[in-house]
């Protein structure tokens, strides 16, 4: 395979993880209508959220054209930390 069909693969697999990240925060935000689910359920809705965020942070890495810069630009930590998992910091 060349590395265009290997692009235009990995492009794809971001298109789907964006696809699904917007649709576990429509799941969310629906949830999140009623009180007594964001009462009883507060933290599985926070980690919705989370499982979004890390799809479209993943999403974003894939269409990236330097894999450093990608991970850099990754809003949650913990993936940014996974991806960097040889780095001190993390």
């Amino acid at each position: 395979m060349t590395g265009n069909g290997r692009n235009d693969h990995l492009i794809n697999i971001a298109a789907i993880l964006e696809e699904l990240s917007h649709e576990i925060e429509q799941l969310g935000a629906r949830l999140c209508s009623d009180p007594a689910i964001i009462g009883a359920h507060i933290m599985s809705l926070q980690a919705i959220d989370l499982i979004a965020q890390k799809q479209q942070g993943l999403a974003e890495l894939l269409r990236a054209e330097c894999a450093t810069t990608g991970i850099a630009a990754i809003g949650v930590e913990e993936l940014q930390c996974r991806l960097l998992a040889d780095q001190p910091s993390c």
